[in-house]
Formats: structure tokens, C-alpha cells, sequence
């Protein structure tokens, strides 16, 4: 086993692109947080071997300020945990997205979340308090951008796994939903050559989540679930949207969140998807949010959330298995 010690932000990007395959057969082991997990996988597939690359395993001890990744998927929380599963040997397959800016064509690849909002700018202005609060830095940047709570407008299309009639509930129940105000469109249309139903809507969004599995964080009491029909290897991604704007409405949000009773509000949309394009409207802040990672864009950007064809593999056995 080599052990090295990243210097600086990116440097597991670079090492696990440029890292001889040979030499680590078995894997590459990322002692960190989620944010170092991403810069492997990014590395990794970007390289030119990358059928080799891709059956090559991750895994995770984590020891960063966010671990949701390996809580949610494999069900562990502390580093000694992490070490006996790793030892005990075993994979457990997982679904890769990517996240493309379309103008500029820079694709960032993902294994937990996406997002657009409220939750992006609070990744944002936490990077400012890193050194001196660690993990508390969210808490502080999301209580700053709360009193500043600033209207975020988006145009949202998804596509929808397979016809299902009950999409077009989620868009009656948005028009009923929401003031006259917001001036949402939103319609369904279909794409006869596939069955695939898409649905696009335009309005203000507190949030726009694209989970990959269950997104519960690895801190706090009750590690509430973010998306609790997402599964990792399921072949599907799961979209949250916030309806709507206010302090109010999203104060209710975060405290039904705690309760895992989120998806009961009425402003609240869930349904399951295969690609989400999110385009920022006006003066709304156009970064979108990556496995913890900001990435930020020029002008009005097209941000473009789907898929991979092909899973990664973790390190560990799930629960389940």
C-alpha cells in the first residue's frame, strides 16, 4: 500500500489521473470527505484508459467535514467502521451522473447530488469560513444567506423514466400550489421515439436537488434522508424541487426536513428522472452544486444533469448483500 498526502485543492484530481493502474489493482482509498471522493472519480474518468479506470474500486474512511456518501450507501459513519469493512472485502455497484455546462461543454462527474438554489449559495459563501469553522461553516453561511435570502428563478426540464400518468399531477398540483405571482409555465410534452415523457416548468425554485441515493448526512442526531425512494444503483436519479420563494416557506422546509417529513409539503415536488436541464433565470446566482463542490459559470448557463451508461464500484459490501 502507497499512502500519499494531498497539498492542495485538486491534487487527488491529478493523482488518480496521471496514477499507473498497475500499481493499484485493488483499488484507490480516499481518507476525506465526500469532496476528495469526487476528485477521484473526476480524475478517473478522465483519462484516456477509462474502461480500465471505471472498473477500478473506491474507497471511502471518511474523516472530512461531509460524509454523506458512504452513510448513505454503505451504512457507516466512523473511520474504524470503514477500515473492518474494507478489509472484509466485497463491491457494491454505483451510479454515476454528470453534470454538463453546455455552453462551455466542461463536464464535472458525481456519485451523491446535484443542485441549484438556495443550498448552492450557501456552498458558496461557506468556502469563506473553511479554515477558520470547519463543518460548522455551513450552519453559519446557510443562517447568513437565510437573513439575505436572495429570489431564485429557474426554467427546469426533466425526463421521466417511462410514461406515467401521474406526472401530470405534480404539474396541476404546482398551478394550484403556487400565487399567480411566480408566473410558473410548465407542460409536458413526449418523445414518440423513446415513450419518455418530458416536463418542463419555469418559476422561482428555492431549490432544485438531483439526488443519486439517499443523501443523508453523517452529522447531526437525526441524519434526516433527503431523497428516501433514491437507490444507488437503481438506474434513475431522484429530483426535488422547492417550489417558490420566502424566509417562511423555506424555514418550514428545513424544519419538515428534520423530521424526514419534507415531501409532505405542498410546495414540494419529488419524482424520479434520467436527465434534468436547470437554466438560471436573470440576476439568479448561476453555480450549481456538485457532491459538495461549486461549479461556477458565466452569464445565463445551461446545466445539464443525466446518467452515465456504466456504474462505478465502492469499496465494501451494502448492507443489504
Amino acid at each position: 500500500m502507497e499512502v500519499v498526502e494531498t497539498a492542495y485543492a485538486g491534487h487527488a484530481k491529478v493523482l488518480a489521473s496521471t496514477v499507473d493502474l498497475s500499481t493499484c489493482p485493488d483499488g484507490i482509498i480516499c481518507v476525506g470527505g465526500d469532496g476528495v471522493v469526487n476528485e477521484v472519480l473526476n480524475g478517473l474518468l478522465g483519462r484516456d484508459d477509462l474502461k480500465e479506470a471505471l472498473q477500478l474500486p473506491i474507497g471511502i474512511v471518511p474523516a472530512g467535514s461531509d460524509n454523506s456518501l458512504v452513510w448513505s450507501v454503505l451504512g457507516i459513519r466512523d473511520p474504524v467502521s470503514a477500515a473492518t469493512a474494507l478489509a472484509k472485502g466485497g463491491f457494491t455497484p454505483i451510479d454515476v451522473f454528470a453534470v454538463k455546462w453546455i455552453q462551455a461543454g466542461v463536464t464535472h462527474f458525481g456519485l451523491t447530488a446535484s443542485y441549484c438554489g438556495f443550498v448552492a449559495d450557501v456552498l458558496q459563501l461557506s468556502e469563506n469560513f473553511r479554515l477558520q469553522l470547519g463543518p460548522f461553516r455551513y450552519v453559519i453561511a446557510g443562517i447568513l444567506k437565510f437573513l439575505s435570502l436572495p429570489q431564485y428563478k429557474f426554467e427546469v426540464d426533466y425526463l421521466s423514466p417511462e410514461k406515467n400518468p401521474n406526472l401530470e399531477s405534480p404539474i396541476e398540483k404546482c398551478h394550484g400550489q403556487l400565487s399567480d405571482d411566480s408566473k410558473v409555465k410548465s407542460g409536458t410534452y413526449m418523445d414518440s421515439s423513446t415513450g419518455d415523457n418530458w416536463v418542463t416548468m419555469k418559476g422561482e425554485f428555492l431549490g432544485i436537488l438531483v439526488c443519486n441515493h439517499f443523501c443523508k448526512p453523517a452529522q447531526g442526531l437525526f441524519s434526516p434522508v433527503v431523497a428516501p425512494k433514491a437507490q444507488h444503483d437503481d438506474g434513475s436519479l431522484d429530483l426535488i424541487l422547492v417550489h417558490g420563494s420566502g424566509r417562511l416557506r423555506l424555514f418550514c422546509f428545513f424544519v419538515a426536513y428534520q423530521f424526514c417529513w419534507h415531501l409532505l409539503l405542498p410546495f414540494v415536488e419529488y419524482v424520479k428522472v434520467k436527465q434534468v436541464n436547470v437554466r438560471p433565470v436573470g440576476s439568479t446566482h448561476s453555480g450549481c452544486g456538485v457532491d459538495g463542490e461549486l461549479l461556477q459559470a458565466e452569464g445565463q448557463p445551461e446545466w445539464q444533469c443525466s446518467l452515465l451508461p456504466v456504474q462505478g464500484r465502492l469499496l465494501g459490501r451494502h448492507p443489504r448483500t
